[in-house]
């Protein structure tokens, strides 16, 4: 039965139905045929979304809209370009950093994409930048957006397993910031050896009044990030706050949209957050058939049976997700794997919350490899360039992206240290 069901999922994804309705419609189907009875459906569908950890989704996808449409994202770049600005590669360069900066906000790498994509890829195509290099280094940099905090995929992935997100999110910190810095790496590497041009460096008045312009801007991680470690509220109230904060800064103090703006920027998040949690619900239903149809057993007898060498299955269970990741909406692969992969690695020893790192960087990364690569496909619209130029331009820093995930998979202090600190 459990070979039916995937088989059913691969099948309506290929021909192009949405995740959602894909992972319900299989599930129903293998309920009907198993007999289990329909009510479960309702019962799971709302259990999937009956979380109170999961309000933090829509408060933070709303928070980044809301810093876009004020402007906030404009003035991390500007002060990006004040400090790098005189580096080799300066503009792929401030895209990175200024998309760590985002990620400490939003939490989405589509939403991060989107936002510093819009304004940096323009700069780099006028400065002489191939135009699918500028959307290979953009989209690469985006997938830092759910693996420094906040992070709605370590949200999904902590109320699962009912799991501390603050523990979750300081555990993804060093991590976060080991991918933004190999990929500042690749980018220098990069622009020595295809003599990309420099912003130029700019003066002491040039950087206070770039530092003065966006204070309010760096300040909104700091607070959110501050608040969530320190203990003064939870992730999920950090929300609240991030939304209750851009909405003052971005109003009063940048003035980047007006009261006549917001109903829009409702809008648009509403839709983000629907999409979302409709994934969450029926993903809740494949999960329980899963489970109930003893799959997590046979896979983990399988996986076992083929070694009994821990470096080599946790280097399997890469593979899977990786694979996963190219396939499969982030969110969703986490609840349905979690039942199947996590009896296997607490097995062998390892912490679910560095598994739940793990996951999340091996998901990030499929948001950058084809079939699907949405925010590869993303940036390469945004840039106009043709996507298979796109996918060579991604690769060098995909690859980092791999040492990353090689090292948190094999040397699980990095993501166990800062929670132990805190703890």
């Amino acid at each position: 039965m459990g070979v039916l069901l995937i088989i059913l999922i691969l099948i309506f994804s290929a021909i192009g139905i949405p995740i959602a309705y894909s992972l319900g419609i299989s599930s129903l189907i293998t309920i009907i045929q198993e007999g289990y009875p329909l009510v479960v459906v309702p019962q799971k569908l709302f259990g999937g979304m009956d979380s109170f950890p999961l309000l933090a989704i829509p408060f933070f996808i709303l928070s980044g809209d809301l810093m876009n449409g004020g402007g906030l994202n404009k003035r991390i770049i500007r002060i990006a370009n004040a400090f790098l600005g005189n580096l080799p590669g300066s503009l792929p360069i401030i895209t990175i950093v200024a998309s760590a900066f985002f990620a400490a906000i939003s939490g989405s790498a589509v939403a991060t994409v989107a936002a510093i994509g819009a304004i940096t890829i323009p700069a780099m195509i006028r400065q002489g930048y191939p135009r699918h290099y500028a959307a290979g280094v953009t989209a690469s940099s985006s997938i830092v957006g759910p693996i420094i905090p906040p992070s709605i995929t370590l949200i999904v992935y902590g109320a699962s397993l009912q799991l501390s997100i603050s523990e979750l999110f300081l555990a993804a910190t060093v991590p976060g910031i080991l991918m933004t810095s190999v990929f500042i790496i690749v980018a220098v590497y990069q622009a020595k050896k295809n003599n990309y041009p420099r912003e130029g460096k700019a003066d002491k008045k040039e950087i206070i009044e770039s530092l003065k312009d966006g204070f309010w801007a760096l300040m909104m991680p700091v607070i959110i990030l501050g608040g969530i470690f320190s203990g003064t509220f939870t992730p999920t109230e950090a929300a609240v706050v991030a939304v209750v904060y851009s909405f003052i800064i971005g109003l009063f103090v940048y003035k980047g949209f007006t009261l006549k703006d917001v109903p829009k920027l409702l809008g648009e998040s509403a839709v983000s957050t629907a999409s979302i949690m409709l994934i969450l619900a029926t993903s809740k239903i494949l999960a329980w058939v899963i489970t109930v149809i003893n799959l997590p057993t046979m896979v983990a007898s399988a996986i076992l049976s083929i070694t009994d060498s821990a470096f080599i299955i946790f280097l399997l269970i890469n593979i899977i997700l990786l694979i996963v990741g190219c396939l499969m909406e982030a969110n969703a692969a986490i609840i349905i794997l979690i039942p199947i992969l996590i009896p296997i690695v607490t097995q062998l020893g390892m912490s679910p919350i560095t598994f739940g790192v793990l996951m999340t960087i091996n998901l990030c990364l499929g948001l950058l490899t084809p079939p699907v690569g949405i925010c590869l496909l993303l940036g390469s619209q945004m840039a106009e360039a043709k996507f298979e130029k796109s996918v060579l331009s991604m690769l060098p820093f995909f690859a980092a992206g791999l040492i990353v995930l090689m090292l948190v998979t094999y040397v699980p202090q990095i993501t166990l240290w800062l929670p132990g600190i805190f703890k």
